[in-house]
């Protein structure tokens, strides 16, 4: 409790203390002081517009708006092709098919995909 006490006492002393030395500063001072400090205050504020504090909330908004409907939108598949596209990459990733694509007799290949289909249909 002394303790609070002392620092209550400290600061009512600092307090009278720099209220005293303000007062004898000249007008030249005060004046100069008075400008610093206003150039301080103006020279430490943003503009309205560019704060963070709005823009990064309404980023994370439209973020989260532009996800919604990519996956919630017209449910129709972005890209019909897919399909094709994956069953090119396993061809790509199949050594033999590369070898196939090689080839160079035609007939051979039209043979092979003859069989492919016969044998998919079950004859």
């Amino acid at each position: 409790m002394s303790n609070d006490n002392d620092l209550d006492e400290f600061g009512q002393q600092a307090g009278r203390l720099l209220r005293a030395s303000a007062d004898d500063l000249d007008a030249a001072t005060r004046a100069a002081l008075a400008r610093a400090r206003a150039s301080a205050l103006e020279g430490g504020r943003r503009p309205r517009g560019l704060d963070l504090r709005y823009l990064v909330p309404a980023g994370a908004l439209a973020s989260a708006a532009l996800v919604a409907v990519l996956f919630l939108g017209g449910g129709t598949p972005v890209n019909d092709n897919a399909g094709t596209a994956l069953l090119d990459l396993s061809v790509l990733a199949d050594a033999d098919a590369l070898e196939l694509g090689e080839e160079t007799d035609l007939e051979f290949i039209e043979w092979a995909a003859a069989m492919a289909r016969q044998d998919a249909v079950g004859g």
